[in-house]
Order: C-alpha cells, then structure tokens, then sequence
C-alpha cells in the first residue's frame, strides 16, 4: 500500500511544492512571533550601529577604516554597509529589518540549492528533504540577532553562490571570486572559501583560473590580516586536554544537529553529537571513496570530471570541514569544548547534512529510490522535533533581550555595558538610532528612589536559593499563558534604592506527546536566574511583574537577599 502511495504522488508536482512551502511558513511564522526590535542577547547590535554616528562626517579613508575594523577578529563590511544603507534611506534602524534581510539570504540559499538540484534532472520531490532540512529553527539565534544575522547569514549566502558558479558556470570566475571576496568580508570564515575554490578548478583542470584564484586570495588575505590583531589564544597541541576537547568537539561541531536544542546542552548531548558527527565524516568518505582515483585524473588533465553535483556537494563540505578545524583550533583554549555548540553554528551542522544528500543523489543507484521516502520522513520529523524543542528557547531569548535592555537603561554601572565599555549615554544614543520600546517600564515609576515598590499581594509558592554565583528564583505553580505577543511573561525584580535589574522567566516545552494529546506547550512554572557578579552591593526585595495582554502588574514575594562585596 506504502509503495502504491509514493507511485501515486510521484507525479503530483503541486504536492511536492505544497510540501516545500510548509516548512518555509513555519519558519516566517515564528520569525513574525519571535522578531523584536531590541538589541539582542550580547551588545554587538549596539557597537556595530556605532558607525551611523561616525560616519557622517568622516572622511573617505576614515569611512574605509570604520566599515573595515575587526570586531572581534572580522571585518564586517556587509553588515555595516546595510546599516548604513537603512539607515540613510529611512533615517532609522529598526533591528527586525537586518533580521529580515538575513532570513532573505537565507531564503537564497534554499534558492541556490534549487539550482544545484536541478541540474540532475531528477523529480522535484527529490528536493522536498532539502528545504525542511534547511528551514530548521534551530539556529535560531542566528535569525533574531540584528546584525549578527546579516553576518552569519550573509557569509553563508556568499560562499554559497561562490561555490555555485565555480561548479556549474567554470567560465564566470569574476563573479566566483566577486563572491569569494564579499563572504570573507562578510564573517572572517568567509576567506576560507578560497581554498575549496582553487581545489575546484585543479579538479575541473582549470589550472589558470586556479592560479587567477591563488592570486585573488593571496591579496584579499593581505587585505584581511593588515592591521590583525588576534584577540584568543589557540589550541596547544601539547596539551592532552586541549587536543582531546578539539577532537571531540570538531566531530561535535559536525554533528550538533543531533543535539535538537540549540542550548541547555547535557554531556549524553554532546556525546550524541559527537558519535553523529563521527557518523557523518563516515558517510562522506563512504559517498566519495570511489571518486578519488577520478578526482586525481581530472587534475591531471587525464580525463574530465562531469559529476558537477558531486563537486559541488565535496565543496560544501570541505568548506564547513575548514570551519570545523579553525573554529576548534582559535576557540578551544577560550570556550572549552561547550563552546563548539553556541546555538549559532548549528546551521553549519545542517550544510553538512545537506551537502551529503546531494553527493547521495548525485550517484546513480538502485539504493536512491529506496532510501528516498525515509530521508524525506526523517527531514520532516527532524524539522518538527527541533521546532518542539527550540521555540521555547526563542521565547526565552526574546524575554532576555527586554530584560537586558531594561537593565542597560536604569543603572549606569551595570556589568553588562561595563563588558562592552559602554556607557549608560553612549547606549542611550545608539538605541536612539532603532527606538526599541521599554515594555518593563510601563505603569510604574521605575526611577524612584525608595526600596519599595507597589505591588500587590502574590498568592504563589515562589522558592529563591542561592547557589554559587547565581540565584535562582521559582515559581512552580504558575501557568503563564501568552495573550499578546512573547513580550508577555513574567519577569523578576530586585529592587534597592539605588538600582532596580530584571530578570526574564523561562518557560519549557511539554514533551511532544503532550502537545499532540492535549494541544498545550509551555509546562506549568517559571524558573528566573540573576548572576551575581551583575549586581551592585546592596539589600534588595524581590517582585514579580507579570506582564498580560500587554499590561504590567507587580506582585510582592515578601522575599529579601543582601548582597555584599
């Protein structure tokens, strides 16, 4: 009955492309519940927008200098530019629109891979896998960080097309090397892109444009280092913990899909990602271990390599193979092995597994067809799962992010601008330039300068345990439901004379038999944590603002804590 079933969609185009636009609504409607004009999680949003003050009346060379600076170890010159761009045009900045932008270059990539796909003449439901694997959220700090998406987006984009015209348009190096030149000043992994362009044309035995690319990349490189000045310290291969946590964590890396959240990641998750990693780099060699003898011909003009879908598949992923090495190599000492699975690479993970699909289709064989089915189910289910897991982080960083700027705004010293070396002024003019709005601030004087705060009475367990250099703060019995937008939610307060800080609430997800049985979400209770090391000496009280339909009310928990240097 199965088999009957696929013979009869087969033909049934409509339902291919029905299909492909699931996933991609799913994705515009989270962005549209998600996206906010706030600077996002860390402060880049707010450095980066402070070229529009300095750039008016600057000179050439100094605008060259402004739009060039590294930050922290890239030249982001795309990001900066369409800043600028918006900025001139509509006389403001509003931190969605760059989100939208990164989410149409994402969009783009999807497009590129139609082109890729097309030319194996193949059914259109062969590239049903491709878009729900793409359109996954689990990126997701990638699409709402303002100019962190142009970035990390765009550089994706560029090396994209870059690839793309080198495979499937051998003459068109120009615009290859155009592509090859605005992702390395797009993100610093950009420059990478070069090497896997050169080895491209030694494979096709186009020894000239080799040398054309040798050259572009040589100078581009000078371009990039001028001026470099590394900021991390790299791996010690002397030391066995180092090279050990770069192994683990270049597989890691790899396979980070298989984590399903992008954060709150327990070692049985790395590990899993670790092993699937592992698993990955096997089908690769699997897939093209049979080329190779092909590959060496072609370079040496013996024959001529034709398999372009394969090529550009073994580009894709010799491309996020370089990331993989550098990345563990530059981040290691800093991050630990933890840091490989920052919510933001994972969209590398997903190239990973997408460049295998096209070398698996680009080979004939009587496998294909009857693998088909479980791929194109094991991509749907994967989207969903990582949809189930990840939206409530996507929320739970919205939340931060209106947290964060409350704090940014009402208390000058607060370790939060102090990293950044911004000042409370310097925030306030920057934030000028996008107008986020102050939702916190709503319906209470929050500049007062009495210890208390007019609450009403909180008839809620609420449990507050230090632990470290954190306090953790639960309400277990809440049942927060959203009415509005996730702006809504609850948020704690501490409250002093002298500074006020909040404190978003996380919310979890049910598990996802819970969702389809009784069509609900978010669990019951609310978890809140203040990091000590952010707040000012001083005795505080605890409250709870529970923001509702867009109105705030203020309970009292009738909880203290005094905090001493």
């Amino acid at each position: 009955m199965f088999v009957t079933f696929l013979n009869y969609v087969r033909f049934k185009i409509w339902l291919a492309l029905l299909f492909c636009a699931l996933p991609v609504a799913i994705y515009i409607l989270v962005f549209h519940s998600i996206a906010l004009n706030a600077n996002y999680v860390a402060f880049d949003d707010i450095v980066i927008l402070g070229i529009i003050p300095k750039f008016k009346n600057a000179s050439w060379l100094q605008r060259w200098k402004q739009l060039t600076e590294l930050f922290p170890e890239h030249r982001l010159i795309f990001s900066r530019s369409v800043i600028l761009l918006l900025y001139y045009t509509c006389g403001k900045v509003n931190l969605v629109w760059p989100m939208i932008i990164a989410s149409v270059c994402w969009g783009l990539c999807a497009f590129i891979f139609y082109k890729a796909f097309e030319k194996n003449k193949l059914s259109f439901w062969y590239f049903v896998p491709v878009i729900w694997l793409w359109f996954n959220i689990q990126s997701f700090e990638n699409i709402f960080w303002g100019v962190s998406s142009l970035c990390n987006f765009g550089v994706i984009l560029f090396v994209l097309s870059a690839l793309y015209f080198t495979c499937y348009h051998q003459q068109q190096t120009i615009i290859s090397l155009f592509f090859a030149i605005t992702a390395t000043f797009t993100y610093g992994n950009g420059l990478m892109v070069f090497p896997v362009i050169g080895l491209l044309y030694l494979i096709m035995g186009r020894h000239r444009q080799f040398l054309i690319t040798l050259t572009i990349a040589l100078v581009t490189s000078v371009i990039y280092f001028s001026d470099f000045a590394p900021i991390t310290q790299n791996l010690d291969f002397s030391d066995p913990r180092q090279v050990k946590e770069g192994f683990l964590g270049s597989f890691g890396f790899i396979g980070s899909i298989a984590t399903i959240t992008a954060y709150s990641i327990t070692d049985m998750k790395i590990y899993q990602a670790v092993i699937t990693g592992i698993l990955l780099v096997i089908i690769f060699i699997s897939l093209f271990r049979g080329q190779l003898l092909q590959f060496w011909n072609a370079i040496l003009l013996k024959t001529e390599y034709r398999n372009m879908t394969a090529l550009f598949a073994l580009s894709v992923i010799i491309f996020v193979g370089i990331t993989t090495l550098v990345l563990a190599y530059k981040r290691i000492l800093t991050d630990t092995l933890l840091g490989m699975f920052k919510g933001r690479y994972r969209m590398y993970s997903t190239l990973w597994c997408i460049a295998l699909y096209f070398a698996f289709i680009s080979q004939e064989s009587r496998f294909r067809h009857k693998l088909y089915p479980f791929i194109l189910f094991l991509a749907i289910a994967l989207n969903q799962v990582i949809l189930h897991n990840c939206f409530a982080e996507a929320v739970n960083n919205r939340r931060a992010a209106i947290a964060q700027e409350f704090n940014a705004r009402y208390n000058a010293d607060w370790f939060g601008t102090r990293m950044f070396s911004i000042t409370q002024k310097h925030f306030e003019k920057i934030r000028a330039y996008y107008h986020s709005k102050d939702p916190l601030a709503e319906g209470w004087n929050v500049l007062s300068k009495s210890e208390k705060i007019s609450c009403e009475t909180l008839n809620q367990p609420v449990e507050i345990t230090k632990s470290g250099e954190s306090v953790y703060i639960r309400f277990p019995e809440i049942n927060f439901k959203t009415e509005k937008d996730f702006s809504d939610g609850a948020y704690v307060l501490l409250k002093s004379a002298d500074h006020v800080y909040a404190c978003s609430s996380s919310q979890f997800p049910v598990p996802l038999k819970t969702v389809i049985r009784r069509q609900i979400y978010f669990a019951k209770g609310l978890f809140s944590v203040f990091h000590v090391s952010t707040i000012a000496p001083g005795r505080y009280d605890f409250y709870l603002l529970m923001r509702e339909n867009g109105q705030n009310r203020i309970y009292c928990t009738g909880k203290s804590w005094n905090k001493i240097k």
